[in-house]
């Protein structure tokens, strides 16, 4: 990048090392840093910037209308196509809340029993295994 020997790093280390002072050589060193760190960290912001109106402009002009769906959140993204907003009258907004947290809640009982029975079946499936090898021993000593 700066295309600097190590001669020519060494001199100019030395030169820092007479100029600036044993004593705040450090100092120096840690506020160079924090000044870097900064610098990437506005770099990065930036990068992240760019990317982002790159993002929206690629939305903007795609040809796919359901795109920019993806986007936003779950609770909006099936909304019907004549839905305006302010259109649901408070009683009828709690109601639909309501509704879906009922749902939420059913799908969250089927994974808990599902899990449930996974877990059952797997200690009868142990319970079946540890006794066949307690009886695959029992015979080898009656064997024996």
């Amino acid at each position: 990048m700066f295309d600097l020997s190590w001669l020519e790093l060494g001199f100019v280390a030395a030169l820092a090392l007479i100029v600036i002072g044993p004593k705040d050589l450090p100092k120096m060193f840690k506020m160079v840093s924090h000044v870097i760190n900064k610098s990437k960290r506005m770099m990065n912001d930036v990068k992240g910037g760019f990317k982002q109106l790159e993002n929206e402009i690629n939305l903007s002009q795609s040809d796919n209308e359901t795109d920019w769906k993806t986007y936003l959140p779950n609770e909006i993204q099936h909304l019907p196509d004549d839905f305006t907003p302010g259109t649901l009258s408070a009683e009828a907004h709690a109601a639909r809340r309501q509704h879906n947290n009922a749902q939420q809640e059913i799908t969250n009982a089927r994974i808990t029993q599902a899990q449930a029975s996974t877990q059952a079946s797997l200690h009868q499936q142990v319970n079946a295994d540890i006794d066949g090898l307690a009886n695959k021993g029992q015979r080898q000593e009656v064997s024996k």
